[in-house]
């Protein structure tokens, strides 16, 4: 409970910019700890994109090519449970750099973990960064659940 009230506030002020009624949209606080759920690559894009517009730097924009990278690289993080092989897949196909996490069932949460950590919001702020792609992957068999990336590239 502790942990909702702490992403909640840090989302508070946001939630009057976006005029909405609820604290944060329904995309971003959707449980991606279930079969079938469908991550909304638009709402955390945007939110990823205010984080930068707030830092004055350029947004990022979802490519295919991205997408379907992280995609590839969180069904492999989700399948070992480890981000060493989803880090190489990345590596290997990108010149972008990536920010790996697990165990959020939502994305407000996890970007709420990447912006708190010095080193990954670094990546998150990176200047030259034009395009991005963002996935999760779930596995009911691992103890994280959720399985979280985000490739950002010039």
């Amino acid at each position: 409970m502790l942990r909702i009230l702490f992403v909640l506030s840090l989302f508070l002020p946001l939630a009057g910019c976006l005029g909405t009624t609820s604290p944060l949209p329904v995309g971003l606080t959707a449980s991606m700890a279930r079969p079938g759920a469908q991550l909304d690559r638009q709402e955390a894009i945007g939110l990823i994109n205010q984080y930068r517009a707030a830092n004055n730097l350029s947004q990022l924009v979802l490519t295919a090519e991205l997408n379907a990278l992280a995609t590839e690289a969180a069904a492999r993080y989700a399948s070992d449970g480890n981000n060493n092989g989803a880090a190489a897949l990345v590596a290997e196909r990108s010149q972008g750099s990536a920010l790996f996490s697990a165990g959020y069932t939502n994305f407000a949460e996890t970007f709420s973990g990447w912006r708190g950590s010095s080193r990954d919001a670094k990546t998150l702020l990176i200047p030259s960064a034009g395009k991005a792609g963002l996935a999760v992957n779930y596995n009911p068999n691992s103890s994280y659940g959720a399985h979280w990336v985000l490739v950002v590239a010039n």
